[in-house]
């Protein structure tokens, strides 16, 4: 246990704190508890964050702990600072505990779902009752209160599935009775999302093979009861509702793939998708701009088989794909449509209809149709040129084809060519032309990496070869921009004699480059990963003001990565530690892959939003 002098530091919090607690004993408000009670969690809390000397203390602290809890879970669970304390208890207890927990939820369960903070200890514990069932601890026992609760949710499914709260508890019930978490966007909400100080759970992941036959059975019921209720067109529209159609599509997907069509199916004719001529409508169908209805859509696209992919594709969408994604909504549903006809490899018709309209689609700012479709045309090679021309026609740089040179800072700022290269006189147009070219826009960046990803790179590599210094500089030092360059560097398929005259141009700002937050992760990145021809340029140029970088907060990072002190006295070690470094990436790559040739493109967008959330 935590010693007295640790546990009296703790009763201690601030002075705010103690206010809130005593307004809520004083309001009357449930959940509320005696203050002893909560300075006893409290100091529960500050123990766990302290840690445990020995395995026997932490055992029997446990034990002391849920020993507490018996009888007082309902209670307990309602007070928001205990709730989130036991949050964190419970993935500590044994079997036995965690059962005798969930028991004592039960005993009042109607309180503990329909609760703001009940709600998510009741998901927390049946999480729990999962993982032991798939250990063999208690399986029967457990089974019997997880069906014990489900049959009490059947009994009011509609109530449950409206609700804010109770809702939450059943689209956790759902996964456990298919054996598996599902991906958390689908589960959490936003803020709950936000709140994690984990990493979240992006993928479903299958917790249990073998499920007793009894699961099978009460999740068909749940099935039922959901498809089958008078208020299933509300289901699809309401923000609590909807989600748990969503998470029972992709347990259905991973159970019973036959049952999961069937539903999808239904909730498409619910949707009145079918039905939908866009022709005949200027506007669009409501489930389409609807912002809770149009995630349902997502998750039925993810999870729909090719064949009926397909036959909505025709029905519904083709010669209206421009309406969806111009409108600020549908774009979304229209991304993931996208990205599941790449997987299919069925791009042609897309890439025409929507080609003709990019100009339209990037003057309402709905860049992610653009680079969605970059993804998929990545597998889809045969789309990859008439991708490539489509865009440029939409900056206005197709033609004349000298302005093809110009391409680079036009994708990246995501500008036409006129915004950023007003007319000239003649005179003027014999000299270097100077772009109001000033900001990488990520999505522009993200584009362009893709298409540096294409079999045919030529235009886009003569691109970045066109470029001058000034922009270079503006690229590198910008956090979308400096992945962007990172990510040039890197392509295997584009040759060193290339890279190096991108570097050779970029000389003049080098030090200015390293100097800069984002350029000098950049420049330490591809010194990294560099040839030893192109690591000795880079070392060369930088050593001529070798002491200024080393005296520079970020420059220093590359200082250090470069070995300057070393190439600039002792050459011949400089070569050698260099020559056995690349020996050792390479050798490294070959066992795990080189990150760049395994990641999709989506990826590098993921590296960097989470890259930029830890800023």
């Amino acid at each position: 246990m935590a010693s007295p002098m640790r546990n009296r530091r703790n009763i201690f919090h601030s002075e705010k704190e103690d206010k809130n607690v005593i307004k809520d004993v004083d309001s009357g408000r449930k959940g509320r508890v005696e203050h002893h009670v909560l300075g006893y969690y409290r100091r529960v809390h500050d123990a766990l964050q302290d840690g445990f000397e020995e395995d026997e203390q932490r055992e029997g602290f446990f034990q002391n702990v849920f020993k507490q809890t018996e009888e007082q879970e309902v209670k307990l669970c309602q007070n928001q600072t205990i709730s989130r304390i036991l949050e964190e208890i419970l993935p500590m207890g044994n079997s036995t505990q965690i059962f005798i927990f969930f028991k004592g939820l039960l005993s009042d369960v109607e309180t503990v779902m329909y609760d703001r903070f009940g709600a998510h200890v009741l998901q927390t514990t049946l999480s729990l009752a999962l993982q032991f069932i798939a250990k063999k601890e208690k399986t029967e026992a457990y089974s019997a209160l997880i069906l014990t609760l489900s049959q009490m949710i059947v009994n009011q499914l509609e109530s449950v599935a409206f609700d804010t709260y109770a809702s939450h508890v059943l689209r956790t019930l759902l996964q456990v009775l298919g054996g598996l978490q599902v991906a958390e966007r689908i589960t959490r909400s936003k803020l709950s999302r936000e709140q994690q100080q984990r990493d979240l759970l992006e993928e479903t992941k299958v917790v249990l093979d073998a499920r007793p036959e009894e699961f099978i059975n009460e999740l068909k019921s749940l099935k039922n009861g959901l498809m089958k209720s008078n208020q299933v067109e509300d289901f699809i529209y309401s923000p609590s509702a909807s989600p748990v159609l969503a998470v029972l599509l992709l347990v259905l997907q991973k159970t019973d793939q036959e049952l999961c069509m069937k539903t999808c199916r239904k909730l498409i004719k619910k949707c009145g998708l079918k039905e939908y001529n866009g022709e005949a409508k200027s506007s669009l169908p409501e489930v389409l701009t609807d912002p809770t209805s149009s995630h349902l859509l997502e998750t039925i696209f993810d999870v729909a088989s090719e064949d009926l992919i397909k036959e909505l594709l025709v029905s519904s969408f083709h010669g209206n794909l421009l309406k969806l994604a111009k409108s600020p909504v549908a774009n979304f549903v229209l991304q993931r449509l996208i990205a599941r006809m790449g997987k299919i490899g069925q791009l042609d018709q897309m890439v025409s209809e929507l080609g003709e309209g990019f100009e339209s689609i990037l003057a309402v700012n709905h860049t992610g149709v653009l680079l969605q479709l970059s993804e998929a045309c990545y597998l889809c090679p045969a789309n990859q040129e008439t991708f490539l021309e489509y865009v440029l026609r939409a900056l206005h740089c197709y033609e004349p084809e000298e302005r093809q040179a110009k391409c680079i800072v036009l994708i990246a700022s995501l500008e036409k060519y006129e915004d950023l290269f007003p007319e000239e006189d003649e005179d003027e147009k014999k000299q270097d032309q100077q772009s109001g070219f000033s900001q990488v826009k990520l999505h522009g960046s993200l584009l362009l990496q893709n298409l540096l990803k294409f079999q045919n790179k030529r235009i886009v590599v003569n691109g970045f070869l066109s470029l001058t210094s000034s922009d270079l500089k503006t690229i590198a030092c910008q956090p979308a921009g400096s992945y962007l360059l990172e990510h040039f560097m890197a392509v295997e398929r584009i040759k060193d004699k290339k890279k190096e005259q991108l570097l050779t141009t970029m000389k003049e700002h080098l030090h200015a480059i390293c100097c800069n937050k984002n350029g000098s992760r950049a420049m330490e990145s591809i010194f990294k990963m560099s040839s030893m021809k192109i690591k000795t340029l880079i070392a060369s140029e930088l050593s001529k003001r070798e002491t200024q970088l080393h005296s520079d907060r970020f420059g220093s990072y590359v200082h250090r990565t470069c070995q300057l002190s070393q190439f600039r006295h002792r050459r011949d070690a400089w070569t050698s530690f260099m020559n056995k470094d690349d020996k050792k990436r390479k050798l490294f790559a070959d066992v795990i892959g080189e990150e760049v040739k395994s990641s999709s493109p989506g990826e590098s967008s993921k590296r960097q939003k989470k890259r930029k959330r830890k800023e």
